[in-house]
């Protein structure tokens, strides 16, 4: 707590607000006083505290040069934000390169995302990998402004968000001031530049950022339908003229193929489906069903496998077009119907309060032709779901493959094959 008055001490000082010279005197002294060797932290707890004195013991001028040198030859013992934070403390020294390297073989990568996950989680410090990602953005800004991960990283740390604010106060400050420090880069607010959109090589659309509208998103859609097929496809190109700030974009291609032609895929996120009968207790001892008598109940088993932290997944699995979903809460269904279930395979997702009524997703639909889930964030693990639906009319069933994907990263994405389900008389 000493050290954050202190960082916000020495931000007032080069804002030249009047701070007592006695309180930088006194406040410098007792951090001083709590550092010890590097062979002394007996863990990543102790070590990542003394990262963080020691940075901020160097925004107040302070010599700490033996301190650093001796805690960078044991940096093994730092969580990545620690690393950070020596990497910030160090400037411009060449060693820095080597905290930066490390930081980027251990970021997670998705196609317009990046991030950092923690290893253990570092409660003491009040720390989340959102939080842990936001100062590495501010090392990258500081040490490297050129990286190519600092816009995935703003990207991700924007998405982290849950009703417009991040989770905890920490998180929320230190992307803050990540952000600052980047917009004062880039120079991004006074935006003055033009834009164009070329599709097939002829202009689709074109304009001017100004500081008056720098906030304004621009979307622009063209269905593929109305694009007739030649080679070498369709080039898009997106450019900028002159001036200052930064243009950020993004395009996606949603296309649709017949059932039988769908494969399976894997984008950030695995998903599985499987047809059983109705009195299968233990899924993985069942042999798949693909068809079934008008009447006879189905189980639908979904498992969901994600290794890196997602938010806002939504996942999607339509039923055979000649079945109905079995919703148990409505008044018209048997009360010895079972009802949806959920479980979960993977340890690291389990809430510190237990599991006694934790479900892994935020909300659920059971519509007429499909299940939707909804997760505001999920932790890297193994996600079950099962429902049953009832097979109602005769006939064979193209049924479009189970689906997730990232709301607001919708590249990162997972599907099952297409398949065929037969419902007989």
């Amino acid at each position: 707590m000493s050290s954050y008055a202190m960082f916000a001490l020495a931000y007032a000082k080069e804002m030249d607000l009047d701070v007592p010279a006695h309180v930088i005197e006194k406040g410098v002294a007792y951090l001083r006083s709590q550092l010890v060797t590097a062979v002394e932290l007996s863990d990543f707890h102790q070590a990542n505290r003394q990262a963080w004195v020691l940075y901020v013991l160097d925004l107040h001028g302070s010599d700490i040069s033996s301190e650093v040198d001796d805690l960078y030859r044991k940096r093994d013992k730092l969580s990545h934000y620690g690393r950070a934070y020596i990497a910030m403390t160090l400037g411009d020294d060449r060693r820095v390169d080597t905290l930066l390297s490390d930081l980027t073989n251990e970021v997670i990568l998705s196609a317009t995302g990046a991030h950092w996950e923690e290893n253990e989680r570092d409660w003491w410090a009040m720390n989340t990998d959102t939080r842990s990602t936001a100062i590495i953005l501010d090392a990258l800004t500081q040490l490297d402004p050129e990286n190519q991960l600092i816009p995935n990283a703003i990207r991700w740390l924007m998405v982290a968000r849950k009703g417009g604010i991040w989770e905890t106060t920490q998180e929320t400050a230190w992307a803050l001031i990540a952000f600052t420090d980047w917009m004062a880069y880039t120079g991004e607010l006074e935006g003055n530049y033009d834009w164009e959109v070329l599709l097939d090589r002829e202009s689709w659309s074109n304009g001017t950022v100004t500081p008056d509208n720098i906030q304004d998103p621009i979307i622009m859609m063209r269905a593929l339908g109305a694009m007739e097929q030649q080679a070498g496809g369709h080039p898009l190109v997106i450019s900028r003229g002159e001036g200052e700030g930064r243009l950020y974009y993004s395009a996606h291609m949603r296309a649709y193929l017949p059932v039988e032609d769908v494969d399976a895929v894997n984008r950030g996120i695995i998903v599985q489906r499987r047809y059983v009968p109705a009195d299968c207790e233990k899924i993985t001892d069942c042999a798949p069903v693909d068809s079934a008598k008008v009447g006879e109940e189905i189980k639908v088993h979904l498992t969901i496998i994600v290794p890196n932290s997602l938010y806002y997944v939504v996942v999607e699995d339509p039923i055979p077009a000649g079945a109905e979903p079995i919703d148990t809460i409505l008044d018209t269904t048997s009360v010895l119907e079972e009802g949806p279930q959920l479980r979960r395979q993977s340890e690291r997702e389990v809430p510190w309060w237990g599991d006694w009524w934790w479900q892994w997703y935020s909300r659920s639909e059971m519509r007429d032709n499909k299940v939707v889930l909804f997760a505001d964030y999920l932790a890297p693990g193994t996600y079950d779901y099962t429902y049953s639906f009832r097979a109602t009319v005769p006939g064979e069933y193209r049924v479009i493959p189970a689906f997730a994907n990232e709301f607001y990263f919708p590249e990162v994405f997972g599907r099952t094959d297409g398949s065929l389900f037969t419902i007989t008389e």
